[in-house]
């Protein structure tokens, strides 16, 4: 019966704080349980003031309650500060590949070791690597080609 007489005028009150219908209803319903919890210390000083009050203080912790949790959505940028697992994953992963193309690399005959990077892993020109290691084109295109023989014969695909 209480409950019945009161509903509206708690959710009344706790609209006019939190202005959202569906936590106005859950801070009523708070309220009226706190009110069953509190009743043993209820002293007849004004049922509705009383009530009105545990309504009041229970939409200002919620609005306090959702202002904080927005902050701290907010308050930093969680991808910036942590990049997404996947993301970390797969960096991890492309920097032990590197590692072991690296290691490979180092393998090679001494000869191939200079092209190879240049070409494979700086990107250069064919003309490129012959002017910066002072060779002619056709010898940086034939080092290349028995480098990738070399690696054919000497690397295995699960080693990567």
């Amino acid at each position: 019966m209480l409950i019945e007489n009161y509903k509206h005028h708690i959710y009344k009150i706790a609209y006019s704080v939190v202005h959202n219908e569906k936590d106005a209803e859950d801070i009523a319903q708070e309220t009226f349980i706190k009110m069953i919890d509190a009743l043993p210390s209820y002293q007849n000083q004004g049922f509705k003031t009383w009530i009105s009050k545990i309504a009041l203080h229970k939409a200002i912790d919620a609005k306090r309650k959702k202002q904080r949790k927005q902050e701290e959505l907010t308050s930093f940028e969680e991808d910036y500060l942590f990049p997404d697992e996947g993301r970390v994953d797969e960096m991890i992963v492309e920097k032990e590949k590197t590692q072991l193309v690296q290691s490979a690399i180092n393998r090679m005959p001494v000869k191939f070791q200079q092209v190879v990077r240049l070409y494979h892993l700086e990107g250069h020109s064919y003309k490129a690597i012959a002017d910066r290691l002072d060779l002619k084109e056709t010898t940086v295109k034939m080092r290349l080609y028995r480098a990738r023989v070399w690696m054919k014969e000497n690397w295995k695909e699960e080693d990567f």
